[in-house]
This record gives C-alpha cells, sequence and structure tokens, in this order.
C-alpha cells in the first residue's frame, strides 16, 4: 500500500468520505433550519446548496480520486492531473454559479459580465491545471532519478 505523507490510500478515502458525510449533514441541517430562520437570503443560500449539492459531491469525489492516484508512484499517478483537471473545471463552474448567484441577490448587473467567459476559463483552467499535474508527477520522478544516482555513487 503506498503513502502520502505517512497516509494510507485507506485513510485518505476514509477521511474525504468523513469530510463528503459531514458536508452532507451540514447541507440536511441548513435545509431543517429553514423551518425556524425567516430571511430570504438565507433561504437563497441554502437553494444554491441544493441546487449545487451534485455538482460539489461530483466534485468532492473526483478530487479524492485524484489525490488517492497522486499517492500512487509512477505509472499509476498518471490519471491524477487528468481528474484533478475535471474536478477543477467542476470547481470554475460552481465559482460561475456562485458570482451569478451574488449578481442575483446584489441586483448588480456587473456580474453577468463573467457569463462571457465561461468557456475560454473552462479551458484554460483545464488544460493548466492538466499541465502542471503532468509537470508535476515528472519532476518527482527527475528527482527519484537523481537520488537513486546519488545513492549509486
Amino acid at each position: 500500500m503506498s503513502k502520502q505523507e505517512g497516509r494510507s490510500i485507506l485513510g485518505l478515502a476514509f477521511s474525504r468520505l468523513l469530510g463528503l458525510a459531514c458536508f452532507l449533514l451540514m447541507v440536511w441541517l441548513l435545509n431543517y433550519l429553514l423551518i425556524c430562520i425567516d430571511n430570504d437570503l438565507f433561504s437563497q443560500a441554502v437553494g444554491f446548496l441544493n441546487d449545487n449539492v451534485i455538482l460539489l459531491m461530483a466534485m468532492a469525489v473526483i478530487y479524492a480520486a485524484g489525490e488517492i492516484f497522486s499517492s500512487l508512484s509512477f505509472p499509476l499517478s498518471l490519471p491524477a492531473p487528468i481528474l484533478d483537471a475535471v474536478a477543477s473545471v467542476f470547481l470554475a463552474e460552481f465559482i460561475f454559479r456562485l458570482l451569478s448567484l451574488t449578481g442575483k441577490v446584489t441586483g448588480e448587473p456587473a456580474f453577468k459580465v463573467f457569463d462571457g467567459f465561461k468557456d475560454p476559463a473552462y479551458m484554460i483552467v483545464f488544460v493548466a491545471v492538466l499541465a502542471t499535474g503532468y509537470i508535476s508527477i515528472f519532476m518527482r520522478l527527475a528527482g527519484a532519478g537523481r537520488k537513486q544516482k546519488k545513492h549509486r555513487e
């Protein structure tokens, strides 16, 4: 079993699953509090969370899978940057949705400007995260190769 910073893959998976369960518990609690709290802004925020809970869960699961693959040694770590890039696009989508909600709540039309940047932003985020992920993998691989070479000498 491979380890990243002293944590097992099973420990990583359990930790991420526990975090996801806590998030779902928080969403449930916020929905329960809707009965007690009569505030339009609170209602909109909880509604926003409810509308995006699947996106947030998918993002968390994909990031967790990326972290697990990242903890494995080369070549098993190769899927990690792809998973991180996909999850990062989901994160960008969530941020755009949050900006849209902010525009609706504040009534500020300036937030509509971000709508035109969505598609290029998704592409840039995907390519940037993918490229930095693979650069990181190959730099770690090169560093490990140098350590082995020094160890032989």
